[in-house]
């Protein structure tokens, strides 16, 4: 069937356009091959277990996860003092502190291989260092992402996450933070549950639920296949969800990434962001912690291209109907071995 029309985007606060007529339009641009098979170790890879890093430190011979300071950092604390800004304009500086989270020692993993219990450790290593962070001086949030694939632009083939604390709160969840108390405000509700409400009551959209997670297609998806997991306790960050959530968090995570990476022969490229409240948010405040997985493949070798309308005018155009979309990773994820 289908889908052409706007849809609202409760948590930004604009509309996305879902065109699904246009998914099978005529394509003669590029197409996304996939990576030729990678080694288990790379001895000049900067990431691998004993690897020597541009800055000259060797890293551990580590065998789960790793965390050290990026050497490439977009945020330091010893980040130089800014000239003057000129007119009406205003700079800071580029304060903070970034991370790199090595998931595996394997060169060749992904985060979707990774055991249950390799990537609940992943999932606790992102709750011990939002802990540490956040309790740190001068840090106001902690953003934790993955880059995934060539299309996204990754650096470094080798199966990694970045982990980002900042003196102010990144753009993205400063919107979602306003739209959920405007929400309160005209509603008297808690937009999050809400919209896990809405989800539950249509059905199509929804991958996996458990007691305490719910993985779904949201209606207002911007780019085909977009997943957002969320718990359904109302935590605002990693560190306030118990042992249990966390990992049932992490196995909910890992079925949805299998879902992607079985949709056709090439794996899904994607970014993984980790939403969060900042330090100072209220704690009677709605906002949720939540994790965020935008897909940039659209089909089978073809990237979703940001173009004039996303990135001139700020419009999502979805070619994909978020009902259809789900369906096709609820079926992809019946291909997914059992031992896995």
């Amino acid at each position: 069937m289908m889908t052409w029309e706007n849809r609202w985007h409760p948590l930004l606060e604009r509309w996305v356009t879902v065109t699904s007529h246009r998914g099978s339009r005529p394509w003669s641009g590029g197409r996304v091959t996939a990576a030729p098979d990678a080694p288990r170790f790379d001895p000049t890879c900067y990431l691998c277990p004993g690897g020597e890093r541009i800055s000259g430190i060797k890293n551990a011979v580590y065998t789960d996860c790793f965390v050290f300071d990026n050497d490439h950092p977009a945020f330091k604390a010893s980040a130089p003092a800014p000239v003057p800004a000129p007119g009406i304009y205003q700079n800071a500086r580029a304060e903070g502190l970034c991370r790199v989270l090595c998931y595996t020692p394997d060169h060749a993993g992904r985060l979707s291989g990774l055991s249950e219990d390799q990537f609940k450790a992943v999932v606790h290593c992102w709750r011990d260092q939002t802990d540490g962070l956040m309790a740190a001086a001068g840090y106001e949030h902690v953003f934790i992402f993955e880059n995934n694939g060539e299309v996204v632009g990754v650096s470094n083939p080798h199966p990694h996450c970045q982990i980002y604390a900042t003196p102010f709160v990144f753009h993205t969840v400063a919107q979602e933070i306003q739209a959920v108390a405007r929400y309160r405000q005209a509603d008297a509700d808690n937009l999050f549950d809400a919209i896990i409400r809405s989800e539950q009551a249509d059905g199509r959209r929804i991958l996996v639920e458990t007691d305490d997670c719910l993985a779904f297609v949201p209606y207002f998806a911007q780019l085909p296949y977009e997943t957002v997991i969320v718990p359904k306790g109302s935590w605002q960050r990693l560190p306030e969800m118990p042992a249990s959530v966390l990992d049932d968090l992490a196995l909910v995570m890992r079925a949805v990434l299998k879902m992607q990476d079985h949709l056709w022969p090439t794996p899904q490229s994607y970014i993984l962001a980790v939403h969060q409240a900042p330090k100072s948010l209220s704690v009677d405040h709605d906002y949720r912690c939540y994790i965020r997985l935008q897909p940039m493949l659209r089909g089978p070798g073809l990237q979703k291209y940001l173009a004039g309308v996303e990135t001139g005018g700020g419009q999502f155009l979805n070619d994909g109907a978020p009902e259809e979309k789900a369906a096709e990773l609820r079926a992809a994820g019946l291909l997914v071995p059992k031992e896995s």
